[in-house]
This record gives C-alpha cells, sequence and structure tokens, in this order.
C-alpha cells in the first residue's frame, strides 16, 4: 500500500510540473505576442512619421519653387512684389515686410526685404548702437561695437572698446577674427561683449547681408525705424500710418520728422533692396518642416538669382 502510494503522488507531481510549465509557456507567447505587436505598432508609428515628414519637405520644397519664380516674374516695390500670375500662390502681390501668407491652412510663407533691417555684413554704425540701447539698456554697447567693427575689417589693430587676435588667444579662444565680412548670423555669438541672450532679442531686427544704399521704413519693424531713423515713438507713428494707408509720405514733412531727406547723395529711403529673407513653413497644429533662405534677385552665370544660405528641416 505504502508502494502504491508513492507511485500516485509521484503521478500528481509530474502533472503539476507539467501544468506549471504549460502556463509558463503561455506566459512566454502572451509576452511575445504583446511585445511584437507593440513592436509592429512602432514601425506603423514610424512609417507614417516618415511619411508626413516626406510629404512636407516635397510640399515645402514646391511652394519655395513657386514663390521663387513668382517673384522672379513679379514687379518689385518698395513694400511688396506685385505677382504677375495670381493663380500660382492665389494672390497677387507679395508683403517684403515679414507678414505672413497663407498658401493653403497647412503652409505659409515669409519674405522680408533686407533694406528693412540692420545690415551687420560689414560692420556696424550708430543704428546698430541704438538698437542694442533699445533691446537692452545694461549691454556693453561701445564694446560689442567695437568687436563687431574688428571681426569684419582687414586689420588685426584693435579699436579702443574691441577685440583683435590677441584677446581671443588670451581668453582661450580657438578662433580668431575672421577679418572680412559676416557669412552666418550665429558668427555674432563669437565676438566679444554679445550674450545668448542679448542674440536672441537683436536677431529679429538684424541682416548679414550688405547694406545696399538706404533704409526702407516701409518694411522695417517698428523697433528698427526708430533705430535706424533715430526718432521718438511718435514720430514713427506718423510715418508708419502713411505707409499702413500705402501713401508716400512727403520729402518736408519726413524732414522734419527724422531731420532726413528722403533722397541724398549718401542714400535713398524707401528703396528696397533685391536681397530678400524667405521662410516657407509647412504644419497645421504643429511646424512638421521648415525652409530658410537668403535669396539675391540677381542673375548669375548660372541662374536667374543667387542663393546665399539655406536651412531646412
Amino acid at each position: 500500500m505504502m508502494s502504491l502510494t508513492r507511485i500516485r503522488g509521484s503521478g500528481g507531481d509530474e502533472a503539476g510540473s507539467a501544468v506549471l510549465l504549460t502556463i509558463f509557456l503561455a506566459a512566454i507567447i502572451i509576452i511575445i505576442g504583446i511585445a511584437f505587436n507593440w513592436l509592429v505598432k512602432e514601425h506603423v508609428k514610424t512609417a507614417q512619421v516618415l511619411k508626413e515628414k516626406a510629404e512636407a519637405m516635397t510640399t515645402a520644397v514646391s511652394v519655395f519653387d513657386t514663390l521663387l519664380f513668382a517673384m522672379l516674374t513679379g514687379k518689385l516695390s518698395s513694400s511688396r512684389i506685385v505677382v504677375s500670375d495670381s493663380s500660382l500662390l492665389g494672390f497677387d502681390k507679395i508683403p517684403t515686410n515679414n507678414q505672413t501668407l497663407k498658401v493653403r491652412e497647412d503652409i505659409s510663407i515669409n519674405v522680408q526685404d533686407t533694406n528693412g533691417k540692420i545690415s551687420v555684413y560689414s560692420g556696424v554704425g550708430d543704428e546698430f548702437k541704438k538698437l542694442i540701447k533699445l533691446v537692452d539698456s545694461k549691454s556693453s554697447v561701445g564694446i560689442i561695437a567695437d568687436s563687431i567693427n574688428d571681426w569684419t575689417d582687414a586689420d588685426d589693430i584693435p579699436r579702443p572698446l574691441g577685440a583683435e587676435s590677441e584677446y581671443y588667444r588670451g581668453i582661450g579662444m580657438p578662433y580668431t577674427p575672421r577679418n572680412f565680412s559676416m557669412q552666418y548670423m550665429e558668427e555674432l555669438l563669437l565676438i566679444r561683449g554679445m550674450s545668448w541672450e542679448l542674440y536672441k532679442k537683436i536677431k529679429p531686427y538684424i541682416t548679414i547681408f550688405p547694406g545696399t544704399g538706404g533704409f526702407n521704413p516701409a518694411t522695417a519693424a517698428p523697433l528698427t525705424i526708430i533705430a535706424s531713423l533715430d526718432i521718438s515713438e511718435e514720430n514713427r507713428r506718423i510715418i508708419q500710418d502713411y505707409i499702413d494707408k500705402g501713401l508716400d509720405i512727403p520729402d518736408e514733412l519726413f524732414y522734419n520728422l527724422t531731420g532726413r531727406r528722403i533722397h541724398s547723395l549718401e542714400y535713398d529711403l524707401f528703396q528696397p533692396s533685391r536681397y530678400l529673407e524667405i521662410t516657407v513653413t509647412y504644419g497645421y497644429l504643429k511646424n512638421l518642416y521648415t525652409i530658410n533662405a537668403g535669396i539675391g534677385l540677381y542673375p548669375t552665370a548660372t541662374a536667374p538669382y543667387a542663393v546665399y544660405y539655406w536651412k531646412e528641416g
């Protein structure tokens, strides 16, 4: 009897082990199934993101090319480009004051005439100093201005508040001044006295394109007008009122407000540049793709325009 009981007990243990093994294998299969299902969903999600990105990139480039054609075949005025064929983009004029235009609900364009900004291309002057004082009165205006001018001039002789090679080597920087004109905006961050906070504040109002012999209040931001013409907010509003109404401001009134003539031997005001900063943005609820480019509407040996910088992503 004892022997029979032991045999039966042994059979029960084997049956229990089989059940546990079955449960264990089933759990593994379920876990693998869940993991596989998660992987499939992640692959589908990734594929969808890549599809949306590809569509965004293709659409943005297509709109950029259409915009470029519209600008090349249009007529440039002080504050806009009159488009020859309104069916290209859906409107007959393109403002050149960085105003946002919707090509459709999920894609927009911005075009900025660089004569409506303050150029830092080959150095800076009083208008740049005034801009810094307006955005951040605590910044060392003299140090920053002199250092930019030292960075872009051809010699290695520092200005009274500036910085040349000896200064940057002395503080352990792995670079020296370019001694040539600015080639990209972020270069300003390398220059003595410039902080990231100040750079962010002044960036909307400056350009690395060269000045073209004049300033264009018709395409400038209010702060740029005040800094460039050295006028009060009240006088700026009077000028802005004429601009907003599409009226030419009388030269005598402009002189009384600014102390400058609209036309002189040194400069022409309200004249547009053919250097343009362009932004094309794709995305409905969020930005999926952006193109930022600097364009010159001047023919080259191989094209009717020139691209000076191009960023996308």
